[in-house]
């Protein structure tokens, strides 16, 4: 096999630490084994080399990669992923007495159950008896759990890293109570495999010497997915024997929430691994010229990176990147796959891949319309999807269509509806109202609201009362409309008078769940009121979707998030819903402080794609214009589109990479406001002399409209102030309902009157 100048420096790499930085599709796998087959050579034993990698699928693939090319040897080094390593070390330690003799548990159900006994627990401490406790609060603990066992420093500076609100103070106490609850049932999970062995490790210098300098050489994949405890773990084990390669990229740290942290690569692993040599994987095998310059020109406004470039290797074939516009009636997936089906083209050599699961909704529907098979991997579907639930639910409620549900359906449809918004009573006290009911709704859905609103026996905080007596109002009003009234107007005003959106915001530990949910009930008041649906028509709608998916078989289309995509390829990449907020998706109030991960999340999907790309957002005229001057600066005011669609400066890299696919670099003039990228990228391909180059200066209108972006907040709004929405254009503030949660009440020409959270929304104030 012919290996780049680049790869046969890294598999000849001799003597001390090395630290391989790797671009997208560069072949990094293929590398290792060969370097793994080079050591070999050099007549190091199978055994004293070691192989670290994530996942276990990653490891099957590497090791059965390996059989296939190493043939020749007669022994191979030992494939591992972290937690197989840590359950060595535990089974070790058992045996020798260190730790005690707990029962690995695999089923995360049980784990769940104690993370939900010991929030519980921790949270009525704080806030007293009889308080409920949100699902996603409890979702968050167990992120927190992993978070405290991936890291060293114990769970108050964790939860202080994290820079949490005051509704997860409970946490530091939950965790020491999921502890005790778990020794006590005398469990270990996967995340305990590392945590365990590493606090024994460190209590322990003698057990250190025991472990410390076994192999000689270690290599670890995906580096730049490591965390504290991993690093820790690595630095024991490596001891003054090993020599250490680590190989990852900066660009793809997707995982921050988990521990991970770009910093590892940058700079801690030549701290704790003195004087690494330093490598670059800078070819990638996938795509061609035009989406390398664009993956270039996004990731260089990251600061926390190496300054490698990302070329792509002269065997590729080019790739088309596509920018189209969402639009009202077809949806643009429907549009890009019935045309990739005419090209002969299959379904399952695409992907559609989204930043929010919310925003599979929309194309999920649109997709359900047209009649092409998909499957959702990673989050519920749209039939699944209790948020969509529930609002179907509210609107069968005012449509008296509870029969034709089956009993199981039913019930379903109930608890989706009863938890939201959730009455905040008792978990089994809420089974109860639920059973009292179900047997009511079909026939006297009217007495059914009678049920709740009577159901809870026990003496309740007057807070809990008024908000039962609310959602009795709601049914009450429900069960007065009419299933042919139009749907788009009668689900927002449900939201508004369920108030749906604040107790999203209010029981979601962070900002992105409640975003999430907030955007799915958004997608199906848009699909009601695009085709102008009323009640029964959007029940009929749903139910002619579910029916013809069930019947569906065959090859399908894959939606996914980008978090799952990492490390997979398609011919054909979709990125739906490239909206400003909601990718970059904001975490905080200004969004800038979690930027470059949002940035780096971006450059993973848009690198997945091997023939075709195609970016879809919301019209945005001043996006076309940047293309056509070739700027990468995102102007401030009435911008839609997302700031990468910008960044990735997609008219000079769709033009000189066409050019340079084609082998016409030297035809006519590349023009742009900053080209340094561009001189990088040719400089690295040696084509320097063959293209023209002329920088474009920005015109005064151009440096006024990028000022700094400032969205406002709750104390700047007033009733009748004219402010701009990213999504609705220009409209009037007619309500201030609560200045401490945010939600107010704004008109636009096209939408009408909207519900909104200010937190969310990203008001600019109109000029």
């Amino acid at each position: 096999m012919k290996f780049t100048r680049e790869q046969q420096q890294i598999i000849a790499h001799r003597g001390g630490h090395a630290r391989v930085s790797a671009v997208a599709g560069s072949g990094k796998t293929t590398t290792m084994i060969a370097r793994v087959g080079a050591l070999l050579e050099q007549g190091v034993p199978a055994d004293d080399i070691l192989v670290l990698m994530f996942n276990r699928s990653a490891r099957e693939a590497f090791e059965q990669s390996m059989r296939a090319r190493l043939t020749r040897f007669s022994a191979l080094p030992e494939i591992r992923t972290f937690h197989s390593l840590g359950f060595r070390l535990v089974s070790s330690f058992v045996r020798r007495g260190v730790l005690p003799q707990y029962r690995l548990e695999t089923k995360d159900f049980l784990l769940e159950r104690l993370a939900r006994a010991a929030a519980g627990e921790a949270f009525r401490r704080v806030e007293g008896e009889g308080t409920y406790l949100p699902k996603e609060q409890v979702e968050e603990f167990l992120a927190f759990i992993d978070l405290v066992k991936g890291a060293v420093e114990g769970p108050a500076a964790v939860l202080q890293s994290l820079h949490p609100g005051p509704n997860l103070s409970f946490f530091i106490e939950a965790f020491e109570l999921f502890e005790e609850q778990r020794q006590r049932a005398g469990l270990r999970f996967y995340s305990d495999l590392i945590y365990e062995p590493l606090q024994a490790l460190s209590a322990d210098g003698k057990l250190v010497s025991w472990v410390e300098n076994r192999v000689a050489h270690i290599i670890v994949d995906e580096y730049q997915d490591i965390n504290e405890s991993q690093q820790q773990l690595l630095k024991i084990i490596t001891g003054s024997r090993a020599e250490v390669m680590v190989v990852g990229d900066v660009d793809q740290c997707i995982y921050e929430w988990r521990g991970a942290r770009p910093e590892y690569i940058i700079k801690n692993f030549a701290l704790d691994f003195p004087s690494p040599r330093d490598y670059n994987l800078s070819f990638t095998f996938r795509y061609g010229h035009a989406l390398s310059l664009a993956a270039n020109h996004l990731i260089a406004n990251n600061l926390r990176r190496d300054e490698k470039l990302c070329i792509s290797h002269k065997s590729n074939g080019p790739t088309e990147i596509l920018s189209l516009e969402e639009q009202s009636g077809s949806h643009p997936v429907t549009t890009v796959l019935r045309e990739w089906q005419k090209q002969g083209r299959r379904l399952v050599e695409a992907a559609v891949l989204v930043r929010l699961y919310a925003q599979s909704v929309p194309v999920e529907l649109a997709l359900l319309s047209e009649g092409i098979p998909y499957r959702l991997e990673g989050g519920a579907d749209l039939f699944g999807c209790e948020e969509i639930v529930a609002l179907l639910g509210y609107l069968r409620l005012a449509a008296s269509r509870f029969t034709d549900l089956a009993p199981e359906s039913l019930e379903a449809t109930l608890r989706a509806m009863l938890n939201q918004p959730h009455p905040g009573i008792k978990k089994e006290e809420l089974e109860g109202v639920l059973n009292s009911m179900l047997p009511l709704l079909q026939s006297s859905p009217g007495e059914a609201a009678a049920r709740l609103a009577g159901g809870v026996r026990r003496k309740l905080p007057p807070f809990i009362l008024h908000r039962i007596e609310d959602i009795v109002i709601v049914w009450r009003w429900l069960l007065q409309q009419d299933g042919e009234s139009p749907a788009a107007p009668l689900l927002r005003r449900l939201v508004d008078k369920l108030d749906l959106y604040a107790f999203y915001s209010s029981i979601s530990a962070r900002t992105v769940t409640a975003e999430n949910r907030v955007k799915t009930c958004e997608a199906l008041i848009d699909f009601a009121r695009s085709d102008d649906l009323s009640v029964n028509g959007l029940l009929d709608r749903i139910e002619e979707f579910r029916c013809r998916g069930s019947a569906e078989r065959g090859e399908s289309l894959l939606l996914t998030s980008i978090h799952r995509a990492k490390g997979l390829e398609w011919p054909l990449v979709i990125l739906p819903g490239l909206e400003e907020g909601c990718f970059p998706f904001f975490k905080g109030e200004s969004g800038e402080e979690n930027m470059e991960d949002e940035r780096r999340l971006f450059y993973v999907a848009i690198t997945r794609a091997i023939e075709k790309l195609v970016c879809i957002s919301p019209p945005d005229a001043q996006l076309k214009k940047a293309m056509a001057r070739g700027s990468i600066k995102r102007p401030a005011n009435e911008v839609r589109a997302s700031r990468f669609l910008y960044e990735e400066n997609a008219g000079v890299s769709m033009e000189l990479g066409r050019r340079m696919d084609a082998g016409e670099a030297a035809g006519g003039t590349i023009r742009g406001e900053d080209l340094t990228i561009v001189h990088r990228y040719l400089a690295a391909v040696h084509a320097e002399e063959g293209v023209q180059l002329e920088e474009r200066r920005l015109e005064p209108e151009d440096k006024a409209s990028l000022r700094p972006r400032r969205a406002l907040a709750i104390n700047e709004l007033q009733e009748g102030l004219e402010v701009f929405h990213p999504s609705w254009g220009t409209g009037v503030i007619v309500a201030i309902h609560d200045r401490s949660s945010g939600r107010i009440t704004a008109k636009f020409p096209e939408e009408g009157e909207v519900l909104l959270l200010v937190k969310y929304a990203k008001l600019d104030v109109m000029e």
